[in-house]
């Protein structure tokens, strides 16, 4: 992994801050904390690590940075269309040097059913996507990236967002996803309803997601159909600054209560059963920060729904 710190040295060069925060994945922070360290001794810079979890581009520190009165807020490892959000955080990229060529090469004899593929992956992957497109091609496979749209660069998904293959759904075969995270591929193929393949350059593995995209499709349908009943329900907004959508929850909160069932608005910046167990007389919850949290439902006691399976509830 690399993170683009050229971007870093520039933005500190222009601002000239006296404190930074910086934030990232889990799985960044020993990078993080050398970069941070280094920063301090080439630039006399404070900076201070945010240890806490972070999912995406929703889930900056710009409001941390404004209390904490930091001048810069770098947000390391989600590349998105902005190069900044808010009014002090800069999106900084971290490039992942894995190559694909082996798992392309394992993947053609299984994708040769399929003459049409769409190409699609996580920021960290996107600057494979042009030799990738180039060896598939080479193997005789017609490829298409679909176009950026707003967040999205080109070929890019996100966990809430599949634009970009949910637009060529009707131009290609079969979807191929470049990395390792069964999140987005099985989300890719619920979202465009073609079959999906993950090519993982670690362990050169190419594995189909049709099983598993059945098997959490019929677990978020289940879902739903587990509050069909419920009575009370709870209206979660997230904290966590790219999904604090309080107008959408105060709106289902009135549907609810227009369908004659009672609601509660509840705030929490992490969806967790824990956080949710005091909760006792409420049957079901909505919430409205995240469709990663309800489709990962499986960890809570009570249908923890997103906004489209409340949806689809109210059309039941």
């Amino acid at each position: 992994m690399k993170i683009d710190e050229g971007r870093v040295v520039e933005e500190i060069r222009r601002v000239k801050p006296r404190l930074v925060l910086l934030s990232c994945p889990e799985g960044y922070l020993r990078q993080v904390e050398d970069l941070a360290s280094r920063l301090e001794r080439e630039f006399g810079v404070e900076t201070m690590v945010s240890a806490d979890l972070c999912y995406g581009v929703c889930d900056t520190a710009d409001l941390e940075a404004l209390k904490l009165g930091a001048d810069l807020a770098f947000h390391i490892g989600h590349r998105s269309g902005f190069t900044r959000i808010g009014e002090r955080t800069v999106m900084v990229d971290v490039f992942d040097d894995a190559d694909f060529s082996k798992v392309i090469e394992k993947a053609v004899a299984l994708l040769k059913p399929y003459r049409r593929l769409g190409l699609c992956t996580i920021s960290q992957h996107l600057h494979s996507l042009d030799s990738a497109k180039g060896l598939l091609e080479s193997a005789g496979f017609e490829v298409y990236v679909g176009k950026g749209h707003e967040r999205l660069l080109d070929g890019q998904v996100m966990g809430c967002r599949f634009t970009t293959s949910f637009s060529i759904r009707g131009e290609v075969d079969a979807l191929v996803f470049l990395g390792q995270s069964r999140f987005h591929a099985v989300g890719v193929a619920l979202s465009s309803g073609k079959s999906t393949f993950m090519l993982d350059p670690y362990s050169e593995t190419v594995e189909d997601m049709g099983v598993q995209a059945e098997q959490w499709g019929k677990r978020t349908v289940l879902q739903i159909y587990k509050a069909v009943d419920a009575k009370r329900f709870g209206v979660i907004v997230g904290l966590r600054d790219g999904q604090m959508l309080s107008a959408q929850a105060v709106h289902l909160k009135k549907r609810f209560q227009k369908h004659g069932r009672e609601a509660r608005l509840i705030t929490l910046r992490e969806v967790t059963e824990e956080r949710l167990a005091p909760f006792r007389d409420l049957d079901a919850f909505i919430q409205t920060a995240c469709p990663r949290i309800s489709i990962d439902g499986s960890v809570f006691s009570r249908p923890v729904l997103s906004t489209p399976q409340a949806e689809a509830l109210f059309g039941i």
